[in-house]
């Protein structure tokens, strides 16, 4: 087993504050841009960029087009993850708003597929992409701008470019560095071990409500077929006890705070808590080319019968910018997907984690998995 593959998660202390860096920026007048006029229609014809191209380096938001109108988003991600970042764009641009709408990612699912053009969203910001995959499958998503397309790197959006990924996270093994024994190096680099291992008995949990654990499933059903991941969702469940949380952010606190043991889970949980306190008994492990450390994104589709598709695709050019990804690396402790933002802190990179290859359109059969854990008991 490869050190580098099992290597902790180091502090984000040294982090810059984004909110207080994008407030100062929102300041700045943006010049040569059109707007996007006033009343509810979507004047431009032409799905371009008002401002800059997007490109894989990154622009800034000086070099984007104004964001101007009301635009409707339904949101598979919590508040708490997205909401900062919606709150700096609105106050960046006076005639902006967007009318959003937080529920989990099935929920939001459901409601666009049962409800007409006339009261669809604009966009949908999704906690996984599977819930992308599955709008593309039910042709509900349109085909992005070229630009937008172009930017971001194949492995983290759609080939056929009808969704992006925004940011990505890593399935992660967190544990609280006092109770466990022997830290990152004790812990099993396969996945399965977590629900046959003794040691783990009434120490272990997880969080299956979110759309970034139905992936893994999925992606475990993929991989390793049905049986094998029933199996291994009635190991968690019947012989370990583990304990299910409906929030990643109480689940990761209550790891820090000893009332947890291990937690499975996203390893930007860990690293939020790390950014405030170096010091917290909390660190993160990953498995190796497994489900167990599936590389995910959140992510955006234009729906395909968006009233504002044009005011839709320059607000996601403002999430792909720099100020945009910054956030997600600086205030979310996530990974961004373009190339022309770096890492801020001491994250171990994709290549150190050791993440499998996997389709992330693959992902888009989120029923099954819920049906599983359905059946098997692990709901919260």
């Amino acid at each position: 087993m490869a050190d580098d593959n099992r290597r902790p998660l180091a502090s984000l202390a040294d982090r810059r504050s984004f909110l207080g860096t994008v407030g100062a920026a929102g300041t700045f007048a943006l010049a040569g841009c059109a707007g996007f006029g006033g009343g509810d229609e979507d004047p431009f014809d032409d799905y371009g960029p008002q401002g800059a191209a997007l490109e894989p380096s990154a622009v800034s938001w000086d070099d984007l087009g104004d964001l101007e109108g009301e635009l409707t988003v339904y949101s598979g991600r919590t508040r708490d993850q997205i909401d900062p970042l919606f709150d700096t764009i609105e106050q960046r641009y006076d005639d902006f708003t967007i009318d959003s709408d937080f529920d989990d990612n099935s929920t939001q699912l459901n409601k666009i597929n049962e409800e007409t053009a006339d009261t669809r969203p604009d966009l949908f910001y999704t906690q996984s992409s599977g819930a992308l995959a599955s709008l593309k499958q039910d042709d509900l998503v349109r085909t992005l701008p070229e630009d937008v397309i172009d930017a971001v790197d194949d492995n983290y959006s759609d080939p056929d470019g009808e969704w992006t990924g925004a940011s990505g996270r890593v399935r992660a093994i967190q544990y609280n560095t006092n109770l466990w024994e022997g830290g990152a190096d004790a812990l099993p680099n396969n996945i399965f071990e977590y629900a046959e291992d003794e040691r783990f008995q009434g120490i272990i949990s997880t969080r299956p409500n979110s759309g970034t654990f139905r992936s893994f499933i999925v992606a475990m059903i993929e991989m390793e077929g049905e049986q094998a991941t029933r199996e291994w969702v009635r190991g968690m469940v019947d012989d370990q006890n583990a304990e299910l949380y409906s929030s990643g952010s109480q689940q990761a606190e209550e790891v820090n705070a000893g009332n947890q043991t291990v937690g499975l889970g996203n390893q930007y949980y860990a690293g939020r808590i790390l950014e405030n306190d170096p010091d917290a008994p909390i660190d993160v492990a990953f498995t190796e080319n497994d489900p167990g450390c599936l590389f995910n994104v959140s992510g955006v589709g234009i729906l395909a019968d968006a009233d504002k598709p044009n005011l839709a695709a320059e607000f996601t050019r403002h999430v792909l910018a720099a100020e945009g990804q910054e956030f997600f690396v600086e205030t979310n402790g996530e990974y961004p997907v373009l190339d022309g933002v770096d890492y801020v802190g001491d994250l171990p990179t994709l290549s150190e984690i050791n993440p499998p290859e996997f389709d992330l359109n693959a992902l888009a059969n989120v029923e099954q998995a819920v049906d599983l854990l359905r059946e098997e008991g692990m709901t919260v």
